[in-house]
């Protein structure tokens, strides 16, 4: 049973440690005005795409424990879908990269979609935890740090995606920063739930 409370320990770290130090080596890529997954792009663009796919693995096998634990025998429950859904939204944004800037393809626009629709389902998982948790004693309170995170989350989302829509020029020159804000959000979340699992275990 640690095994996939270390995945939820792991898969955040191991996220941000690789993005991060991508971020550094790529030639001209500005963390603070440049897309996560423009990382995909560039020389060393594969370590960015199998980071994508590993979390996406890692964030089901995690959340599928979560479900056992606060829901036992309910294997089909709303935290299983959420996270699967998360789980493959990010093992599409490897198969469809972003366009570089300037252009625009197929795969690009379904890329951003599925990555607009992962910042609205990673809030979701949230507050779905938190539902299951209000009245667990074993989880006291994890449902309120669960549902403000849910809910910063969710309105982080609100401006990520007028930044997208080209609705908010001005905040352009912090759309990277915007989105790992956005993004590191739940990935704190699921760090402080993970370690709970794991005194739990």
């Amino acid at each position: 049973m640690r095994a996939p409370a270390l995945a939820g320990v792991v898969g955040p770290l191991l996220f941000w440690s690789v993005l991060t130090i991508l971020g550094q080596t790529q030639f001209g890529y500005n963390p603070l005005s440049s897309d996560i997954s423009l990382l995909a792009l560039g020389s060393n663009g594969w370590v960015q795409t199998a980071n994508f796919v590993i979390f996406g693995a890692l964030i089901i096998l995690f959340q599928e424990h979560v479900q056992r634990t606060v829901a036992p025998g309910k294997v089909w429950g709303v935290i299983n879908v959420l996270a699967i859904a998360c789980g493959l939204g990010l093992v599409s944004i490897a198969v469809f990269p972003t366009d570089r800037v300037g252009t625009w393809t197929i795969h690009g626009a379904i890329h951003l979609g599925v990555v607009a629709a992962l910042a609205l389902l990673l809030p979701l998982s949230c507050l779905a935890t938190a539902a299951r948790i209000r009245r667990d004693r074993a989880w006291r309170g994890y449902g309120a740090f669960s549902v403000l995170v849910g809910s910063l989350t969710s309105a982080l989302t609100m401006v990520l995606l007028l930044v997208w829509s080209g609705l908010w020029h001005a905040s352009h020159p912090w759309l990277g920063l915007y989105e790992r804000i956005t993004f590191a959000l739940p990935c704190l979340w699921m760090e402080a739930m993970a370690i709970r699992l794991l005194r739990l275990s």
